[in-house]
């Protein structure tokens, strides 16, 4: 048995070895370039339920290389969650809000709409002591020390609310985090902690969620055994739903609540049967991406990606799909001339699908969009290009695609 590392008991009995992968924001300048791989384990402890990669990169290798790499997180919800926190007891017009990144910086702005004008923003050099440039999460989780919380409670006081999204599922050392927040946050205050669900993922067997910068998959479930274990009390708790990943929304107190457990006996059960059945499916479903796949290449057409993002790297790497993909197509000019970490495929415009007679293409774009997608590459699909998406829950998948193709033959 492996210890886990949130409950910190030994629970983890197996793990899904991917072997070792490659970074996907490394994006290559030459497709002789040596690469860093690092091991992707993937388990689930039977003690608390949480799914968990095994070990973290090296935070200096894992700090992005370009300036222009960003993520934008979802953000539909934020007007409704800045309802709730200028809802919550005890928050007036005189309370202080404060935000850990640059992920907090919009709902600052929305709380202020509502009439919280007193908030902060840490500054990530200044503050938290990242002095790269290029430094983000993963440079921001390893500067939550006590020196850098008592910096931002010295400079800026302790709020009565602190947001911390998208952090949490990122921290290398989540006990850390947490006593981070709880150090800066004023005492009977409340702190604001987002990350993703992983739920739709596990229930379409979707390998792509799996993620060399997030070292934790929560469920619902887990995030309150995470909080009670911990002595954390849930004052609000909400999934927010989205096409590709829905968000989890958690406020909380820190010393609410003696320390213990909040799943039964039978919701841990649930939790962690489904977790290993995810990672029992993988090789059947690997073989099933790659057979459809294939199917097209062996058929002398060339096949593509569309999205030069970490789900397409993961998507070929993962899947073992290296030496299937002729280019991946994106039309940010940044990425032009790049190649892909992993299978080195070179990374070029759109319109070379037409130019370089793709048979099939693979979208990495959110349902809501693969319509303007399929439209703006009507010249591709006219011509008998087809478009699929990576995603098992789209219309439009890969899955489908191999069914039907499964039906005629």
């Amino acid at each position: 048995m492996a210890t886990c590392r949130t409950c910190r008991r030994d629970g983890i009995a197996d793990w899904l070895d991917f072997g070792p992968q490659t970074l996907t924001n490394r994006f290559l300048r030459s497709a002789g370039e040596v690469e860093y791989a690092h091991p992707c384990k993937l388990g689930v402890c039977r003690r608390c339920g949480t799914i968990q990669l095994e070990s973290p990169v090296p935070v200096a290798e894992m700090r992005p290389r370009f300036d222009w790499i960003v993520y934008n997180e979802p953000e539909a919800h934020l007007d409704e969650v800045a309802g709730v926190l200028r809802g919550l007891p005890g928050v007036t017009p005189a309370s202080t809000v404060g935000g850990l990144t640059y992920k907090d910086d919009s709902t600052l702005k929305r709380l202020n709409a509502l009439g919280l004008p007193n908030t902060w923003l840490a500054h990530a050099r200044d503050d938290l002591g990242v002095e790269s440039p290029l430094g983000g999460i993963e440079s921001i989780q390893a500067a939550l020390t006590p020196a850098t919380t008592d910096r931002l409670v010295a400079k800026y006081g302790r709020p009565d609310v602190l947001l911390v999204r998208h952090v949490l599922e990122h921290s290398y050392d989540i006990h850390q985090t947490l006593a981070a927040a709880k150090a800066v946050v004023k005492p009977g205050g409340y702190v604001l902690f987002e990350m993703p669900d992983v739920r739709k993922a596990l229930e379409r067997s979707d390998y792509t969620t799996v993620w060399e910068e997030h070292l934790f998959y929560f469920t619902p479930a887990t995030l309150r055994q995470l909080f009670a274990a911990t002595g954390w009390g849930v004052a609000y708790l909400k999934r927010f739903y989205f096409s590709q990943e829905d968000v989890l929304l958690a406020v909380v107190q820190p010393d609410a609540v003696p320390p213990g457990d909040a799943i039964s006996p039978r919701e841990l059960e649930y939790e962690v049967t489904r977790a290993e059945s995810f990672l029992r499916a993988f090789p059947r479903v690997r073989d099933r991406i790659r057979e459809t796949v294939t199917r097209f290449t062996r058929a002398g057409k060339k096949v593509a990606m569309l999205g030069a993002g970490h789900l397409s790297g993961a998507f070929i790497n993962l899947y073992d799909l290296d030496g299937h993909i002729d280019f991946v197509a994106d039309d940010n000019p940044k990425k032009h001339g790049l190649f892909m970490p992993g299978s080195k495929a070179p990374i070029l415009p759109s319109s070379e699908l037409v130019a370089r007679n793709i048979g099939l293409c693979l979208m990495t774009v959110r349902a809501e969009i693969e319509a303007a997608v399929a439209a703006k590459n009507a010249a591709f699909t006219a011509r008998g290009g087809v478009l699929a998406s990576i995603f098992p829950e789209s219309p439009m998948s890969l899955d489908a695609l191999g069914r039907s193709a499964g039906k005629a033959a």
